[in-house]
């Protein structure tokens, strides 16, 4: 049900920049991180009825997938997750999807060989590209 806190947060946001600024939200995008572990379909369907109950009724949205990307903290060469894990077992790479913190603890850099690995990109949700008008 993670799903419905999201859109939640999302639909109050725009509410209040809405109500805040004076203007009308028509439409915005969703951007949301390939290991946020959200299901987009549940997301989508919470975002259509919180809006249409709300002061942004009528908005338009989409909603797509960030790919996650993992940096390396000794040579700086960034990768796909899909590269960093590439290799390693099922497990492994289930145990990294849920804990992606733990990546340094199964992943090396491609590159130089590091364990100093981070994920960068592909966690979070963000809401970009609102479009409003004056009221």
């Amino acid at each position: 049900m993670h799903e419905y806190v999201i859109a939640v947060g999302i639909v109050e946001s725009l509410r209040e920049f809405s109500f805040r600024s004076g203007r009308v939200v028509k439409s915005f995008r969703v951007v949301v991180g390939e290991l946020s572990m959200l299901n987009l379909e549940q997301l989508s369907e919470a975002l259509k009825r919180l809006i249409e109950a709300s002061e942004v009724s009528g908005a338009q949205f989409s909603i797509e997938v960030e790919p996650a990307r993992v940096r390396c903290g000794t040579c700086g060469y960034e990768m796909a997750f899909s590269e960093a894990v590439s290799g390693l077992s099922e497990e492994e790479r289930e145990t990294i999807h849920f804990l992606p913190d733990l990546i340094a603890s199964y992943a090396e850099c491609r590159r130089c060989g590091s364990l100093d690995l981070r994920v960068v990109e592909g966690r979070g949700v963000s809401v970009r590209d609102v479009i409003y008008v004056e009221h």
